[in-house]
This record gives structure tokens, C-alpha cells and sequence, in this order.
């Protein structure tokens, strides 16, 4: 991996990891104040309920917060192969699946509450606030990541000693010379 690769790779797992935790407790706050609703509570007639999406973007935090540890190689792998290309292509399969995981989540809240402006007021609409704006943070911090990943597997599959790729390509072009007569 190059040294570029690495310098914003690390920083991009830190981001994410972040997000992920404050995603987490967002999304538990959330799930506890729907389940145990004050008396009285205007919203759902006062009735205890669960937001199937929050489960999903809890679900999305925790495999997240767990997955970055096996990824950046703090757990050693017990059952993976020793090969950088087999590293490489596990960790992009990873941050593709959350990347779906997340990119769900973060549709699917926005598209439920599109605007909280007009309950900003409240405490459960500052925490749904949070919680898609750290949901959306962390989808980008993974389209990061994803992109990094795949430059590190680009780099890693051409051989050391092969030519850059600008010669490679200007070689793949046929030059025709022509002599002009003076």
C-alpha cells in the first residue's frame, strides 16, 4: 500500500469508526424513547412503537464498529489467507456490503422524514436530526474508503516491475512517423 493510500486510509477508518458510535447511540436513544413513550406523548397516540429503519441503521453501526478491527488487522485473522490480494479483495467486499447497508438507511430515514424543521423544537426531532446526518457522514465516510480500497487493489495487481501506466499506454498506440520532404 502506498504511502498516500495509508495516510488517508487510517484517518477514514478513525472517521467512520466515530460516526458509527455516535449512529449507535443515536439510534438507541431513538429506540428507547419509542418504546417507552411518556404518558400523555402526542406521537403514535402514546402507543410504544420501533422504527424498523432505526433497527436497520442500529444494525448498519454495530457491524460497522465491529468489521473495522478485522479490516485494519488489530484481530488476527485466523481463518484468512496471508495474500495482500485476498486482504485487499475482503476488505472491499466488506465496505461495499456496508456501503449498501448504509446507503439504505440513509434513503430510507430521509425519505420518511425529509424535513424535521418543523418540530426542531423537541428532543426526539433533534435526535432523528442527528442521527440521519451521522448516518449520511458515515456513507460518505465508506464512499472514501471504497475509493481508496480500490486504488489500493488497482496498484497491488499491476507488478512492480512493470512500466507506469502513462508509458503502457502510449505504447499500446501505433505511431506512424511520416518524413516530410523539405
Amino acid at each position: 500500500m502506498g504511502p498516500l493510500q495509508t495516510i488517508i486510509r487510517l484517518p477514514l477508518y478513525i472517521i467512520l469508526w466515530v460516526f458509527s458510535a455516535l449512529l449507535f447511540i443515536l439510534t438507541c436513544v431513538r429506540l428507547g424513547y419509542t418504546l417507552h413513550l411518556p404518558r400523555g406523548d402526542p406521537l403514535n397516540g402514546g402507543v410504544n412503537f420501533y422504527d424498523p429503519i432505526v433497527v436497520e441503521l442500529l444494525v448498519c453501526s454495530l457491524l460497522t464498529l465491529s468489521s473495522i478491527p478485522l479490516v485494519l488487522g488489530w484481530v488476527p485473522p485466523i481463518y484468512l489467507s496471508r495474500s495482500s490480494t485476498s486482504n485487499n479483495l475482503l476488505e472491499l467486499s466488506a465496505l461495499s456490503f456496508l456501503w449498501l447497508l448504509w446507503l439504505i438507511g440513509c434513503c430510507v430515514s430521509t425519505s420518511i422524514w425529509p424535513s424535521l424543521a418543523f418540530c426542531y423544537q423537541f428532543e426526539p426531532c433533534r435526535v432523528l436530526t442527528a442521527m440521519m446526518a451521522f448516518a449520511w457522514l458515515g456513507w460518505t465516510a465508506l464512499v472514501g474508503l471504497i475509493i481508496v480500497a480500490i486504488l489500493n487493489s488497482v496498484q497491488k495487481t499491476r507488478s512492480a516491475s512493470s512500466r507506469p501506466l502513462v508509458v503502457e499506454w502510449a505504447t499500446t498506440f501505433p505511431v506512424s512517423v511520416s518524413r516530410a520532404t523539405v
